[in-house]
């Protein structure tokens, strides 16, 4: 498995899966924006009880109703018990779900599930 470099920054390979993703042609993502916003005068975070703690990054469906739920980490990043909590609820509830730490490695989790015929 070919994984991201220790210096490439999570969100330059959120965007790579995300284009990949789009091209796919296997269901519908996008980049869930779970953390928090800025009011103009500081940052806040949402105050609902029903915001979830560990959301993934990606979150999806695939053209077979499958829910999909991707966490994206370079190779030095470390998944927190939130995150970790979130994958396990998914995978409980039917939902494919798993961390990723590249574009081969989002492809080789798609042909694991059956959503690409190869890598």
């Amino acid at each position: 498995m070919k994984n991201s470099s220790p210096c490439r920054p999570e969100s330059v390979i959120e965007n790579e899966i995300l284009e990949w993703l789009a091209m796919s042609g296997t269901g519908f993502y996008w980049k869930n924006v779970s953390g928090g916003f800025f009011d103009g005068a500081k940052f806040r975070k949402h105050t609902s009880r029903f915001a979830i703690n560990g959301t993934s990054d990606i979150l999806g469906i695939t053209n077979l109703g499958a829910f999909v739920a991707l966490e994206v980490k370079n190779d030095k990043g470390v998944v927190s018990a939130a995150q970790l909590a979130f994958i396990k609820k998914v995978q409980g509830c039917g939902g494919l779900a798993c961390v990723v730490r590249s574009v081969d490695h989002t492809k080789e989790s798609f042909l694991k599930w059956g959503l690409i015929l190869k890598v």
